[in-house]
């Protein structure tokens, strides 16, 4: 019984570290793709430079073959898919932020709030 419950344990340690270490691959790794598409690099060499670190950091914790290309498949497909909706939502976005900062940008020169001369 005891064996059973170390095994449980480090089975959840285990688990933990490796979807930590997965988490904070895929923070660092989706700006880098970002970074990468907007200085106009094609999706699929940003994938491939993304997925680089992905597929050896899935090798190196041991998973059979199959397994590393399943994962690391689904992870890319993530990334993806939302760096794909993400300059979507940047090229809709963008012009209309643009637009209402000229407008309030206009409306403010357009009203004086200094001090006005005095009338006698």
């Amino acid at each position: 019984m005891w064996m059973l419950l170390k095994a449980a344990a480090l089975r959840l340690v285990v688990g933990r570290t490796i979807g930590g270490v997965l988490a904070s691959l895929f923070l660092v790794l989706f700006p880098v793709a970002g970074v990468l598409k907007i200085i106009g690099l094609p999706i699929l060499i940003v994938l491939g430079v993304v997925g680089a670190p992905l597929f050896l950091l899935l090798a190196v914790i041991g998973l059979p073959v199959l397994f590393i290309l399943g994962i690391g498949a689904v992870i890319l497909l993530a990334i993806g898919a939302l760096l794909t909706l993400s300059l979507l939502a940047l090229k809709i976005a963008l012009p209309i932020i643009l637009v209402v900062w000229l407008v309030k940008w206009i409306r403010k020169r357009g009203t004086h709030t200094g001090p006005t001369p005095a009338t006698e």
